[in-house]
């Protein structure tokens, strides 16, 4: 049976909420050749603005071909050129008879030796056996250009969670060699968005790395309450339940209208509601919603050594003045040095952010779950 609401996997269609903006604005420079490098904390729904984006851009413009890369689970260098040709390939060739064609006829020139295989999806994932990788690395970086080239279209080439190359051990190398091939394309535009935020900040805003003024920095901003409670009362009335407007603005108020959150906390509501929502349901499914992403919040918090969690302690305590003597007392925070060493740490790690001159959660969830274990 087909549910309401969905989490986990791209949001389209009718799950797929605002963002009217957002996506003309991302439709407009990536369409007119501005790069754009796209940052939001994670499972604010990045991937999918910029999959909804695309698609109307691809209705709007037939000359427009699309290319996504997951670089989640990239392991090397090697297999970072191995999906990037692979992507290039499906994403302008809407065919299996086409993108054979068009992997003879663009890729067996970069390389000596090579292997292609076609999965049941009809989908067709290049290997590429190439020696020496810095000879082969350029012209595998202009493949999407020059398909672009010879068949007069514009291509898009979007990567998803792109910091994740900066952990590779060739990453230096990697960089300068892609911003110094992509910089010259004219047919080919680049879309690299991800959720650690601090990283993506450094390759992107810092003026010592190769990536710095690449193109447009975007953040895109959580879905306001006004969209998401008709929303939300909407597909409960669809299946012959029911939530007050009351409801839905505390569902909203929770988990600060964080698009992931809302969805699993809908959902979890949802299933657990035969003909009206109630106090009784509503806080169940709270506290559902805390256990269910635990694991997930252990590992988040399991590299942190205890001067940090004494912090995050502080914070979510609701303190201000964190180096106030009673405060640093109160919850052991340590020398100044080592306060503000941890700030920076907790920042770095996405775990909290600065607004103004005070610290806070990044996660709502996360907070929640802390609080009810830490404090």
């Amino acid at each position: 049976m087909k549910v309401p609401f969905e989490y986990g996997s791209i949001a389209e269609k009718e799950n797929f909420i605002d963002r009217e903006e957002d996506r003309k604005q991302l439709k407009a420079f990536l369409a007119n050749g501005i790069n754009v490098m796209l940052v939001s904390p994670r499972r604010w729904g990045k991937s999918s603005l910029v999959k909804a984006a695309m698609e109307e851009l691809k209705h709007e413009d037939s000359s427009v071909r699309i290319c996504y890369i997951d670089a989640f689970t990239i392991s090397s260098e090697e297999d970072f050129y191995n999906k990037f040709a692979s992507a290039v390939i499906q994403g302008v060739s809407s065919s299996v008879e086409k993108r054979w064609n068009d992997f003879v006829k663009f890729i067996q020139g970069i390389v000596p030796s090579l292997t292609i295989s076609s999965d049941p999806l009809n989908a067709i994932e290049v290997n590429l056996s190439y020696r020496p990788l810095k000879e082969s690395a350029e012209s595998i970086l202009n493949l999407p250009e020059k398909i672009a080239l010879a068949k007069g279209i514009h291509v898009i080439v979007c990567i998803d969670e792109f910091q994740q190359l900066a952990n590779l051990p060739g990453w230096k190398r990697l960089e300068g060699t892609m911003r110094s091939v992509w910089q010259q394309h004219h047919n080919t535009t680049y879309c690299m968005y991800g959720s650690k935020r601090h990283m993506m900040m450094d390759i992107f805003s810092n003026a010592s790395n190769p990536f710095y003024r690449f193109g447009q920095m975007l953040t895109i901003n959580k879905i306001e309450e006004k969209y998401w409670i008709p929303y939300i009362i909407k597909n409960f009335e669809d299946y012959g339940k029911y939530i007050s407007n009351e409801f839905a603005e505390r569902i909203c108020s929770q988990v600060a209208c964080h698009s992931w959150y809302m969805q699993q906390f809908c959902f979890l509501i949802w299933i657990h509601t035969d003909k009206e929502v109630t106090e009784s349901i509503y806080n169940r499914q709270l506290q559902a919603l805390i256990d269910t992403n635990a694991d997930m919040f252990m590992s988040d918090i399991s590299g942190c050594p205890p001067s940090q969690l004494a912090l995050l302690r502080a914070i979510a305590a609701g303190e201000k003045h964190l180096n106030a003597k009673d405060i640093v007392n109160k919850f052991n925070l340590g020398t100044p040095q080592t306060i503000t060493k941890n700030k920076k740490a907790v920042i770095a790690k996405d775990l909290v952010e600065k607004q103004g001159n005070n610290l806070k959660f990044v996660d709502p969830v996360f907070e929640l779950w802390f609080r009810r274990e830490f404090l």
